[in-house]
């Protein structure tokens, strides 16, 4: 109770204002008792000076000048360095850094922050305020502090600075039995922590509406309804929140009691601004209000609660400073400013009003009772470790709270933690320095112990000694004693000890000295005198009650003091029962005048006078009962939360999904792949013509290759026999001699394996089960017929294959065995075993051979006469074993080395010119002497001839010797010189026998390979010489790549090695960020090498040396694999990315993944960063379309070429999900365009040029059906359409696909006036283009009838344009692959009938490697008309017939010496009537090489350019490799294209 002599003052001082108050201006605030009843009166003074403005406005004004309001964000307050103060700065360092490793790292003390927090700050709970203070005097400290600074907001990307926790402490013990208690480093300045002159800096800083709009307020969990959030997984929602200027000002009661505060009073000064002056603007009376707010925040804080927070008053403001900075020091921050923890009581009370009768109300947070439940309450008031994040429903419900150390809340992996230990923890993450340091810096003594009695000596503490003994016993040495504790133990009876309030005095002066826009700074403009000089009198008791529905009865005159008879509270004192002695501080501007000290009468003899701070009056102060452990609700126990808990099965069923996708895809496309064949093979058999004991059937012959063929079972012969669909026999298997027949089979019968001893197996397969059971049928039948026993064996698929003998591998066999019998025997190195000796070697006629006999035949070609070799071909022919050669016996002869290519006219003539040669005529059969005398000059073909078994070694293969360039005679001379034609080239061209005779020799050499490493080192090094371009490009583009590989692992691994998802996933990232940066990379090149209108210009210009133009479809399946394997890298990665991106606090991805925004009670499960953010859907749709696009390419081209087609022009859509996957900025900005914009422009424009040609509808004029299924196109030729001999056009059919576009090779040349192409049709679009163009004789009956029209797109460009650049080009075509031959040869030969065509090439070889005859003959008119024109004799052509491959098939030697006898007779081939020699077997590419390297030796470089399909190219490839590793300077360069 206030003192009677002070009730009169009181009295009087109201009675003044009550009378001059209303008449006149005032310089004094009113007292609140006089205007509780009438708010607007203290807010009518504050703005204007009267009480009562609007009925006696006299002599009071409101200032209507507008200046500078000040910034959101500090900056610009002080003019000469704008950023000096602004938020998001470094904060201050007063102290030297004390990181660990001078930069960053945080600071190194050995004392565990728990174990120092619990043994010197653990302490009984509800005590009572020696110095008189109040929880609102805390807690207003706490919104000063959320004012300043941002003590709380963790540090992005995080770094956690965990604390270990005792393993006797109860987070160990008991839930939530974590080994470590979690704890993030605070935000720092980005441009600091580089080094030690520049250390790591951190970074300073109605109700209101709910938060409807969620905005991104701070919302941790709430520790209290931790159960709760596992149950939903997901936390409460933002907008339960009031919407505050402060993200943190809902984080309790109190904090949240100041917001609501401020806002009403800014509210409150808008409203009476706009009644004072209407004519202002909504944004001028919002800025005018923030003014106010901003100055009467300052008084309050600076004149109000300092000095009743530290004991002392400010030193008198001397006006604004420039030179201070005013930003808050580390150690204000991470220490000093933290000592009101320690005044945090454990509860609060809630009560009534004094109308009401000041009455308390239980209330109970753990237990989520109400006031109006009904049920029980378990506490006395509000308990402060279960409020946190709850403030407002207290508020909702009309109710005002918080303890710490051990309970305070953390987040929902660690619901509870202890506040003091972070604290320690803080000050060591700022790097802050040791506690005597500390005290060094602010000029007080520094201890040299830690000894109790030197502490209170130097500090004047308060402590007791033991807790004193318990800093010494933790931490031993004051130079290694934290300044949390330190100066924390300092505390004195009635506030923070020497350190802690010089360090908050030097804060506060510093803010207010430094700030430009202080209310008391006379020169900003601000206010006026009067203005300052009432804002300079607003306490916060005056704001309360204007802003608050209560009165001087319910509240003290100053809230920050305890009530006591100084600060009396009458009508509630009966409720205070708690009394104590107390000391309470009036600042220089109290409005309670400071009672005169206590004095004694002279002569006291009693305890001499209690000497007291400045300032300060004992009295006795009145509390409520104090709060603890007994009267309040226990804390809410610690729990913790598995993040990755509702992942797990969206985790395995996207992956497991996406895997069984592709998996699928794969699996069904090789079904169908395999169905497509069986498909295939169903309609070839069911065309093959089989007698009634005929079954038709695919056999395997190898590992990978097969063949169609009719079984025959001869029951007469005990024999089966396999011929080929034509008719001829390929094999017999001979049962004569057999008992017992093994047959292992499928149990569908799609496979069998008959089995017979001395035979290797039979090998079949079946498109269908009934064929297969229809075999097995007969084959039973013919078993019982023939008296032989079958042996069925039923086998699964993983086991029939094993331990069979196919046709191949017994060749192999007998080819190694006949190898070791001449290597051991003969000095020549011959090589034989032939089916069509067999019955020559077998004398017994009991089906086997014997090795005696085998020998003998090997004697008779190893040193046999010329005779005894000529007698031995003679037997061979003599198939009807009567001594004598009939006609017959020559046509069965020619009929089978011909087989169903041969037609009776071409056999007779054939026949007819082997008896001309030997002056005979139908019907006289040959003896053995005439037949010798066709030996008659050719007996080199004798001398040399051979048996060759096919092998695969290292050794270079001796190839036939009368199979390619022509008879020689032991001299190396052609046997006869022939006639020189009209064409001016002749047959016997010196310059054309001399290669013959160098490829005749290197045919008879068999030099062993040099195996050395110096001669697989040449052999590479010719290699990569002779694709040297290629090479390099290759080399560089590789090179390149893995750079960015390595840039990007570089910079995630070293540069950014503690940011963003690099922090949470480890080396994970740094792999998936190079792949895919490398996946950026090389997808984009993709489209450089489709660009083919760019690739044809660069083609037909110099540059085509530089570049790699004739390997780009090499370069883009190896781009395209690399690609590939980037994306799995990527995709492997990210599964494990997510993984660790599932288990992480959501602030923690909030902070790493900025830009994905979501609600903060959402905890993000694997679902929602995989299905819900447009990075994971992205990619998942990318990784879905490039197992499409890479199974479609790799195993649907050759039987879906349409799904090939169409899945690769899905591209589009590929590189736009990729902007779009890149766009989210999961990781980091998107960077794609640098890769893809200038390929994407070249495509496009690339794309254009096409687009411009192939919408233009071309006709067809005609249409041929050529034999082997050729079909003959001959197409307008567009307007300005020009073209290169050997240049390519892609065609869409209208009948077929508009879009579907197929390449094919122009045969004709460029100065022809229609394009045609000869077309081969071996797949579905090919053989529907054969029946949507009729043969020109069957249309010709149809009247009206027009081809339909075609697009066209091209021409392009190949490597065979460029054989101009050679010297020597050999041109090798292989069946269809002659198209681009045949328009250079036109080419050539129409040009070399001008007079001034002038070319670098001296000679064309065209080697033509085909099956038939019959497979060529369409061709016979180009070919014709080339040799016709070709008045220079640039051109060499052969022809190579292959269909003899068999090795040991002696009977080649009658159809050579026919051919070679019609060509001396007439100069034309017997076969083709051109003058191009025709070779039956296939080319030897070593020896024709080798023959050309050495006669043209004046040639640098050797063009060799090949088309047809990969076999051949590869022969040609293995060929170039060897001649380019022998001696020499020549190079042979070889380009290809296969189809």
């Amino acid at each position: 109770m206030l003192t009677k002599a002070l009730q009169r003052v009181a009295c009087a001082a109201l009675l003044v204002v009550l009378l001059v108050g209303v008449t006149s201006s005032q310089s004094t605030a009113p007292l609140p008792a006089t205007w509780t009843n009438n708010k607007r009166m203290f807010l009518d003074w504050l703005i204007t000076g009267c009480a009562n403005y609007q009925t006696s406005p006299s002599g009071c004004s409101i200032s209507d000048h507008h200046s500078e309001y000040e910034g959101y964000d500090g900056f610009y307050n002080n003019l000469a360095k704008p950023d000096l103060g602004a938020v998001d700065t470094p904060l201050l360092r007063l102290l030297p850094p004390a990181y660990s490793d001078g930069v960053y790292r945080p600071a190194w003390r050995p004392v565990n922050p728990i174990t120092a927090s619990v043994t010197t700050m653990t302490g009984p709970s509800g005590q009572l305020s020696n110095g008189g203070k109040t929880a609102l005097l805390v807690f207003f400290g706490q919104q000063v502090v959320e004012e300043l600074l941002d003590a709380q907001r963790p540090g992005c990307p995080p770094e956690y600075f965990n604390i270990k926790i005792p393993a006797n402490h109860s987070f160990r013990t008991h839930a939530p039995k974590l080994e470590e208690l979690p704890l993030l480093r605070t935000r720092y300045a980005g441009n600091t922590g580089y080094s030690p002159g520049n250390p790591r800096q951190q970074l300073g800083k109605g109700f209101p509406a709910g938060n409807d709009q969620r905005l991104p307020m701070a919302n941790p969990p709430a520790p209290t309804n931790h159960s709760e959030y596992l149950q939903h997984q997901s936390t409460a929602r933002v907008n339960r929140f009031f919407k505050l200027g402060n993200p943190r000002g809902n984080e309790n009661p109190f904090l949240l009691t100041f917001g609501i505060v401020l806002f009403r009073w800014h509210n409150a000064i808008a409203s009476r601004l706009h009644d004072l002056k209407p004519s202002w603007s909504d944004e001028r009376v919002f800025n005018e209000a923030r003014k106010w707010v901003i100055a009467t925040h300052q008084s309050v804080v600076m004149y109000d609660w300092f000095p009743k927070w530290i004991r002392q008053d400010l030193p008198p403001y001397a006006g604004y400073r420039p030179t201070v900075d005013p930003q808050v020091s580390h150690v204000f921050q991470s220490a000093a400013m933290r000592f009101g923890h320690t005044l945090v009581t454990s509860g609060v009370y809630l009560r009534n009003k004094a109308s009401e009768g000041c009455l308390t109300v239980p209330y109970d947070l753990s237990f989520s009772r109400t006031l109006n439940d009904g049920g029980p309450k378990h506490s006395a008031g509000v308990r402060t470790c279960n409020s946190f994040w709850r403030s407002p429903e207290l508020f909702l419900k009309d109710m005002v709270h918080r303890d710490l150390r051990g309970n305070v809340f953390g987040p929902l992996e660690f619901s509870r933690r202890d506040l003091m230990a972070i604290n320690i923890q803080r000050g060591r993450d700022h790097g802050l320095p040791d506690y005597n340091t500390a005290r060094k810096h602010f000029g007080l003594q520094t201890l040299s112990s830690l000894d109790p009695g030197e502490y209170k000596r130097v500090t004047q503490t308060n402590v007791s000694d033991e807790v004193l003994r318990r800093l010494q016993e933790v931490y031993g040495d004051p130079n290694m004693t934290d300044i949390w504790p330190g100066g924390l133990l300092e505390t004195r009876l009635y506030g923070p000890g020497q350190l802690f309030t010089n360090i908050i005095k030097d804060q506060f002066e510093r803010i207010r000295d430094g700030d430009r826009f202080w209310f008391e700074n006379t020169n900003n403009g601000q206010f006026t005198d009067a203005e300052r000089q009432r804002i300079r009198q607003v306490n916060l008791i005056d704001i309360l009650l204007t802003v608050a529905d209560i009165t001087l009865s319910d509240i003290q005159p100053d809230p920050l003091t305890a009530v006591s008879d100084l600060n009396d509270l009458p009508q509630c004192r009966r409720q205070l029962v708690a009394n104590t002695s107390c000391v309470v501080f009036f600042p220089n501007n109290s409005r309670t005048p400071l009672p005169p000290p206590v004095t004694h009468p002279p002569g006291w003899a009693g305890p001499p006078p209690e000497v007291l701070p400045r300032n300060s009056v004992r009295t006795t102060c009145h509390y409520l009962p104090p709060l603890g452990a007994s009267n309040l609700e226990p804390c809410s126990p610690a729990s913790t939360f598995d993040y990755f808990t509702g992942s797990a099965a969206s985790f395995i069923v996207t992956f497991v999904a996406v895997a069984a996708a592709g998996v699928a895809l794969l699996t069904t496309m090789i079904l169908l792949s395999r169905w497509k064949q069986a498909e295939r093979a169903r309609t070839v058999t069911s065309t093959i013509k089989v007698n009634e004991n005929g079954i038709a059937a695919k056999e395997r012959v190898s590992h990978i290759e097969s063949r169609f063929v009719v079984v025959e079972f001869h029951t007469g012969d005990r024999r089966i026999n396999v011929r080929a669909p034509s008719g001829s026999l390929l094999r017999t298997v001979d049962l004569q001699h057999l008992e017992v027949l093994t047959v292992r089979h499928l149990a569908d019968c799609r496979s069998i394996i008959i089995s017979a001893q001395h035979h290797y197996d039979l090998y079949l397969k079946f498109s269908d089960n009934v064929q297969g059971h229809k075999l097995v049928s007969v084959l039973k039948k013919f078993c019982e017929d023939t008296n032989i026993t079958p042996e069925f064996r039923e086998e699964s698929v993983l086991t029939i294959n094993k331990g069979v003998t196919t046709n191949k591998q017994r060749a192999q066999e007998l080819a190694a065995f006949s190898r070791l019998v001449l290597s051991e025997s003969f000095e020549e190195k011959n090589y034989f075993l032939s089916n069509t000796m067999f019955r020559l070697m077998d004398k017994d006629q009991n089906g086997f051979i014997l090795l005696k006999e085998f020998w003998d035949v090997m004697v008779l070609f190893a040193r046999g006469s010329l005779e005894e070799k000529a007698r031995l071909i003679f037997n061979i022919y003599d198939v009807s074993q009567t001594g004598l050669l009939r006609d017959t016996d020559l046509e069965a002869v020619v009929e089978s080395m011909l087989g169903s290519e041969g037609k009776s006219r071409d056999i007779q003539m054939i026949v007819n010119n082997i008896l001309e040669s030997v002056n005979l005529t139908r019907g006289e059969a040959i003896t053995f002497q005439k037949f010798f005398e066709l030996f008659s000059g050719n007996e080199g073909v004798l001398k040399n001839i051979n048996l060759q078994a096919a092998r695969e070694s290292n050794v270079r293969k001796r190839p036939e010797r009368f199979s390619i360039y022509g008879l020689m005679r032991e001299d190396g001379a052609n046997s006869k010189q022939q006639p020189r034609q009209k064409t001016g080239r002749a047959l016997d061209d010196p310059a054309f026998d001399r290669v013959n005779e160098v490829a005749a020799k290197e045919e008879a050499k068999t030099e062993e390979p040099d195996s050395s490493w110096r001669g697989f080192l040449k052999a590479m090094a010719r290699r990569l010489y002779n694709h040297q371009v290629y090479v390099w490009w290759v080399v560089i583009y590789t090179f390149v790549m893995l750079l960015i590989f390595a840039e990007r692992a570089y910079h995630y691994s070293v540069e950014r090695e503690h940011g963003g998802l690099r922090r949470i996933a480890g080396y994970g990232v740094t792999v998936t960020r190079g792949a895919a940066s490398a996946m950026m990379f090389t997808y984009s090149s993709l489209l450089v090498t489709m660009c083919r209108n760019l690739l044809n210009a660069i083609r037909s210009s110099f540059l085509h040396r530089f570049f790699p133009i004739d390997y780009m479809v090499s370069l883009h399946r190896y781009i395209g694999n690399w690609a590939l394997v980037w994306t799995i890298i990527h995709i492997v990665g990210h599964s494990i990315n997510f993984y660790h991106i599932a288990t992480q606090t959501p602030p923690d991805l909030s902070c790493l993944f900025r830009d994905y925004f979501r609600s903060t009670h959402v905890l993000p499960k694997f679902h929602y960063w995989c299905w819900q953010t447009i990075t994971g859907f992205t990619g998942v749709l990318l990784t879905l379309q490039c197992a499409v696009i890479f199974v479609f390419a790799y195993f649907a081209r050759r039987y879906y070429f349409k799904l090939f087609w169409f899945t690769h022009n899905t591209y589009p859509i590929f590189y736009l999900l990729t902007i779009l996957h890149g766009s989210g900025n999961l990781v980091q900005p998107p960077f794609f365009h640098y890769f893809f914009l200038g390929p994407a422009i070249l495509f496009t424009l690339d794309k254009l040029v096409s687009t411009s040609v192939n919408t233009v509808k071309i006709d067809v004029i005609e249409a041929q059906h050529l034999p082997s299924n050729v079909t003959l196109l001959k197409i307008r030729r567009p307007p300005n359409f020009s073209y290169q001999a050997g240049q390519w056009i892609r065609i869409a059919s209208l009948a077929i696909s508009e879009q579907e576009y197929h390449p094919f090779t122009l045969s004709s040349a460029p100065h022809e006036e229609h394009l045609t192409l000869h077309v081969r049709a071996v797949g579905p679009w090919t053989s529907r283009l054969r029946k949507e163009y009729p043969d020109k004789a069957t249309v010709s009956l149809k009247k009206g009838f027009r081809y339909p029209k075609i697009y066209i797109d091209g021409p392009f460009g190949e490597g065979h344009q460029t054989w101009w650049d050679y010297e020597i080009a050999i041109l090798v075509g292989g069946g269809i692959g002659v198209t681009p031959f045949a328009s250079i040869l036109k080419h050539i030969a129409h040009c070399s009938q001008q007079p001034t065509f002038q070319i670098k090439t001296k000679r064309v070889m065209f080697l033509w490697v085909t099956n038939s005859q019959r497979q060529f003959e369409w061709l016979t008119e180009i070919l014709n008309e080339v040799e016709e024109q070709d008045n220079r004799g640039l051109i060499r052509n052969h022809i190579f017939i292959t269909q003899f491959k068999n090795k040991f098939d002696l009977r080649t030697i009658f159809l050579y010496l026919a051919e070679r006898h019609f060509q001396r007779v007439s100069g034309t081939s017997l076969f083709t009537g051109l003058k191009a020699i025709t070779h039956f077997s296939r080319p030897s590419f070593p020896a024709i090489f080798r023959a050309v390297k050495e006669q043209y030796s004046f040639a640098s470089k050797i063009g060799v350019f090949t088309c047809g399909n990969p076999s051949l190219s590869a022969d040609v490839e293995t060929a170039c490799r060897d001649v380019n590793g022998d001696d020499g300077d020549v190079i042979f360069k070889h380009y290809y294209e296969n189809f």
